[in-house]
């Protein structure tokens, strides 16, 4: 079957997924349409055998650029979407986009697609105090709510998703979020795990707690720094694996006002990242209403005990008391969570052992490409859409 994929991601978990899928799809010829192929890179690069075409948009950082790209938004989608209706392909694969998270070209597509929606748009729709406003010109009409970018952002992703022909996602918690939000229906499969890659290693030198994740407030790195705050001295250093965001100041000031020693680390290889998740004592997730998440997964398949906030996509991947630790949004409950493991050997042990055959038996990249395969043939034999 001859699929294209089509794309505007960042680096992140969205596009490790897309990777995997790539690794071990039975579809094939892949053709990768993409705005930015240079963030290939962060997963290494695709298979050799997948053939790439870059269609970039207006460059230029500045908002003028921003609003401009937004704004030829619905026309440039339909010329990527003619594009690769052009190239004859059975089915479309596509997934999200860095400028308005639902992808451009969903409402222009006639052949047969399938979405991959991994989150709403959250800086639109998460509450105002979650979301990091600069104090400037820009902050002052984001808060008052005129903001010609975030409207315009807002208005597309939604007309966007709702032109989907068929959407999918990764847990129960997503999708309800979406239901809500979008008025949409979506499947769910199941995200996995490669335990070739992310396997059980040596433990060796001073303990240390681990988070990994994107260096913004919705990533709750702040509520771990606390934690680690909160444990008596001597405490852990803290590692923090973060591939992009603009809070790094924010957080190392954060920091040093409680005392912890933060180890932050950007562009970090892949695999040195695996070998921070098989050495960390405790990793530790604090991400706001976290849509799945897949760190506390590869924790689990390094056999590192998982502390993580008792929210979203988090409960259907740890089982409280057993592959995992869930607590409230509260430093002290984390913080206490993590001292039991760091003070119990027979606590770490038990969680490590349970959540690596969990992982191994439930979370797998063959059940997740077993799945996203299914659905492409299912769309596939509904015949192009008439719009």
């Amino acid at each position: 079957m001859n699929v294209a994929v089509v794309h505007h991601l960042p680096s992140g978990g969205a596009l490790r997924v897309l990777a995997e899928w790539l690794k071990r799809t039975e579809h094939g010829p892949v053709t990768v349409y993409t705005r930015e192929a240079h963030v290939h890179a962060f997963v290494g690069g695709l298979p050799q055998a997948t053939e790439v075409v870059e269609v970039p948009l207006h460059a230029g950082g500045g908002a003028a650029d921003e609003l401009r790209r937004l704004w030829t938004s619905p026309a440039d989608g339909r010329r990527l979407a003619a594009r690769i209706e052009a190239g004859g392909h059975d089915v479309v694969f596509a997934w999200a986009s860095r400028l308005t998270q639902a992808l451009d070209v969903l409402p222009a597509l006639t052949t047969p697609s399938l979405f991959y929606a991994p989150e709403p748009l959250r800086s639109a729709y998460e509450p105002r105090e979650l979301i990091p406003v600069p104090d400037d010109w820009r902050g002052a009409i984001t808060r008052a709510g005129v903001n010609p970018i975030e409207l315009r952002r807002r208005q597309l992703d939604r007309r966007y998703l709702r032109g989907a022909q068929r959407v999918v996602t990764h847990s129960a918690f997503t999708r309800s979020t979406l239901r809500a939000t979008y008025g949409v229906e979506s499947d769910v499969v199941l995200l996995g795990v490669d335990a070739e890659d992310f396997a059980p290693g040596t433990r060796d030198g001073a303990p240390y707690v681990l988070a990994v994740g994107a260096l913004h407030p919705l990533k709750g790195h702040d509520l771990v720094i606390d934690a680690i705050a909160a444990l008596p001295r001597p405490r852990p250093r803290l590692v923090l694996v973060g591939d992009r965001g603009e809070w790094a100041a924010d957080l190392e000031r954060r920091a040093t006002a409680g005392g912890v020693e933060l180890d932050l680390r950007q562009g970090v290889p892949f695999a040195e990242v695996r070998d921070l998740y098989r050495r960390a004592a405790v990793v530790a997730c604090g991400q706001v209403r976290e849509p799945f998440g897949l760190v506390p997964l590869e924790a689990m398949a390094c056999r590192t005990p998982v502390v993580a906030v008792d929210e979203g996509g988090f409960r259907e991947t740890i089982t409280d008391g057993v592959t995992g630790l869930l607590v409230p949004r509260d430093a002290s409950a984390m913080a206490a969570a993590i001292g039991r493991i760091l003070d119990d050997d027979t606590l770490a042990e038990a969680l490590s052992e349970a959540g690596l055959r969990d992982v191994r038996d439930r979370w797998t990249w063959e059940r997740t490409t077993a799945g996203f395969d299914a659905l492409l043939r299912e769309q596939a034999a509904t015949g192009p859409r008439r719009l």
